[in-house]
């Protein structure tokens, strides 16, 4: 499907643009969460240690 109106490219370019930040940025998040959920099991692995001596 071509576009006649070269408006029409560009608009669809800042879409795609637009939707590939959102993603990058979803998946930033996550991957935050998921680093600060796993350091906080660390350090509860860690006092566990300790009690445990």
């Amino acid at each position: 499907m071509s576009n006649s109106n070269p408006n029409d490219t560009k608009l669809e370019q800042q879409r795609s643009d637009s939707a590939e930040a959102a993603l990058k940025g979803q998946t930033e998040d996550n991957h935050n969460e998921n680093s600060e959920a796993a350091a906080e099991r660390i350090a509860a692995n860690l006092e566990n240690a300790k009690e445990d001596k």
